[in-house]
């Protein structure tokens, strides 16, 4: 039973459903302002939501994903071969003419680098540190369907790009990802995450 205070500070015990019980202090409000106080109907407001969020938060309920450390340290080593290859690879871009500074391939060779850089570090905390994935969802029917059709659009979106354009491509993959991941699309919005 929760405990609803009226604005003259008296304690009126509240039903569990969100309704105030008349108590004392909240009948002589009720008297003189002709109806419940605006502090009863905010705190019955209050009871009311918060009931309805627990349920709607039990019954969508996802477990959460199992430890893993044999998926952590083997995400770590493909992102260490791809940005190591994409730092060797850059160093075999030709130049015309070597300035000395930034050249065609400082980029790729800085994005390569620090990547792989990135990945070393990844690869060290997912060895030392117990793998801890309690905010992470289990991976569900629907999670692998999205998947899939998020690689399946990536593909074609690469494939569009040479024919079509930049311009054409990349609206047509952005709205068609995002009508993927929309919360009617099965997805779900930040505001059910709590």
């Amino acid at each position: 039973m929760k405990i609803a205070r009226s604005t003259r500070g008296a304690a009126a015990p509240s039903r569990a459903d969100g309704a105030a019980a008349p108590a004392e202090g909240a009948a002589a409000d009720a008297a003189t302002t002709g109806g419940p106080t605006d502090a009863d109907l905010v705190d019955a407001a209050t009871t009311d939501a918060s009931s309805s969020d627990a349920a709607t938060r039990d019954d969508d309920a996802v477990p959460a994903a199992r430890p893993s450390r044999r998926l952590e340290v083997g995400s770590a080593l493909v992102a260490l071969a791809v940005l190591g290859t994409l730092a060797f690879l850059a160093r075999r871009i030709e130049v015309r003419a070597e300035t000395g500074g930034i050249d065609p391939r400082w980029w790729p060779e800085l994005l390569g680098t620090v990547g792989a850089a990135l990945a070393v570090a990844l690869l060290v905390v997912a060895v030392v540190r117990p793998s801890d994935r309690g905010d992470l969802e289990a991976t569900t029917r629907s999670g692998v369907v999205r998947l899939v059709a998020t690689v399946a659009l990536a593909a074609g979106y690469l494939v569009l790009w040479p024919l079509v354009g930049f311009l054409v491509a990349t609206p047509v993959f952005l709205l068609a990802a995002v009508v993927l991941f929309a919360p009617a699309a099965g997805g779900r919005s930040s505001s059910s995450r709590c």
